[in-house]
């Protein structure tokens, strides 16, 4: 069952030239493209050593 629905998005030109250029250099539509950044952006937010908006780096230093 597909659970996704439409969602119109407004990006700057230089954005949707990005998405544009990634979509067509991994074979990909566009909007693979936006969820595919939209997720790393999301994993990056929600990995390992992050707690709320503190990140550990690998010296253990906090940074917010």
């Amino acid at each position: 069952m597909n659970n996704r629905k439409p969602m119109q998005l407004r990006l700057p030109q230089e954005l949707k030239e990005w998405i544009k250029a990634e979509s067509d250099r991994n074979g990909n539509s566009q909007n693979s493209e936006v969820i595919r950044a939209i997720r790393a952006a999301k994993d990056r937010r929600s990995g390992p050593g992050v707690i709320g908006n503190i990140t550990m780096d690998q010296g253990d230093n906090a940074r917010c």
